[in-house]
């Protein structure tokens, strides 16, 4: 498997998307986001997505340079048309509305419309734990992507639908990024590039039934899956379930958005955002870094269990990977590789992967 450096990666993906017509600024938040996923490990969320973005931006579906605008909410909360920019640009804009906004007054939320594929859920509440405030965020997708099936059901009425939350320490932030689902649809077709089978109790096939190939899921080439994922929790999976009901009424309901409103359009994220200053409410401004530096130290200091070398907090496994591959390169399957190169013919960029 080719192992390319970060930001040789980075390059190709902003000329990529200029090629695409992004505005210069623009094709590098998208861009980088995408880098720093693959450096973090979430390859379902990294340089894999550089094919379907650009193939996006060429069936307009995203529109690079489309203004972000706060269109409704009053005081703390906002309502953000992100008029199908690139999810991350439109992601962005609302991560720095409502960290000035919790700086300003304790604590802001923001929900979105019209804003495509956002990415690593995680980049966003881990902006702001690094801005010291408490981050939290979900994202779901309209009626194109409900693949996930209810507990107890055999057809899918939600999507992967995953959240994420961060909080500031005095070093890393602790970070969870999860899908309320067993996998992320990415992850499927991450394995389906690289020719792996998924783990057992995860997917289904076009007929319902379990399977551990991707293929199987994604049933006819490369498209759209025509099997299933179920909710997270295995034998509980009815957690997993209402938390996915969460996202769905965090990224979409409180929106205004109605199921089908957008469903013409072939794929949106109804992303919220919360943020909150620890600050503004206990007025001691370094007092929460410390506790949950505290709360750390206590958690991770756990006696290992066995089969485990040590005890570790969501995020560091990401965090420690982004290490190792900003030293050693992102590795990408030769599919990947093939993908991209064909893509960007199309747009008359030279690739070369």
């Amino acid at each position: 498997m080719p192992t390319i450096p970060a930001p040789r990666l980075h390059d190709l993906g902003v000329e990529l998307f200029v090629a695409c017509g992004a505005p210069a600024d623009e094709a590098d938040v998208v861009a980088a986001h995408l880098v720093e996923a693959s450096l973090m490990g979430v390859d379902s969320h990294g340089i894999v997505r550089y094919t379907w973005y650009v193939e996006q931006c060429l069936e307009e579906q995203i529109r690079p340079g489309s203004p972000v605008e706060v269109v409704g909410g009053s005081g703390q909360v906002a309502l953000v048309d992100c008029g199908m920019n690139f999810g991350q640009v439109g992601a962005g804009r609302m991560v720095d509305l409502v960290r000035q906004r919790a700086l300003d007054g304790g604590i802001a939320f923001a929900v979105s419309r019209h804003c495509h594929h956002v990415g690593r859920l995680g980049a966003y509440p881990q902006s702001l734990a690094e801005a010291g405030l408490f981050g939290f965020a979900v994202a779901n997708s309209q009626r194109h992507g409900h693949f996930v099936v209810p507990w107890g059901g055999r057809e899918g009425r939600l999507a992967t639908n995953p959240l994420a939350w961060a909080a500031p320490t005095r070093g890393r932030p602790i970070l969870l990024d999860m899908s309320t689902s067993m996998t992320p649809e990415g992850k499927v077709r991450t394995a389906l590039h690289a020719g792996h089978a998924v783990p057992e109790g995860r997917i289904l096939d076009g007929t319902g039934r379990p399977t551990t190939d991707p293929a199987a899921f994604f049933g006819d080439g490369d498209g759209p899956p025509q099997g299933a994922i179920l909710p997270f929790g295995g034998d509980l999976g009815y957690r997993g379930f209402g938390l996915g009901l969460l996202v769905e009424v965090l990224g979409a309901s409180i929106a205004g958005v109605e199921l089908g409103d957008e469903d013409e359009i072939p794929y949106i994220n109804g992303f919220s955002l919360l943020a909150i200053d620890p600050g503004a409410v206990t007025g001691e401004v370094d007092r929460f870094a410390a506790l949950t530096e505290e709360l750390r130290a206590y958690v991770t200091g756990a006696p290992s269990a066995a089969g485990h070398d040590e005890v570790i907090l969501p995020g560091e496994r990401e965090f420690r990977m982004l290490e190792v591959r900003q030293r050693d390169g992102i590795p990408l399957p030769a599919e990947t590789c093939r993908l991209i190169d064909e893509v960007a013919e199309r747009v008359g960029v030279h690739a070369g992967l």
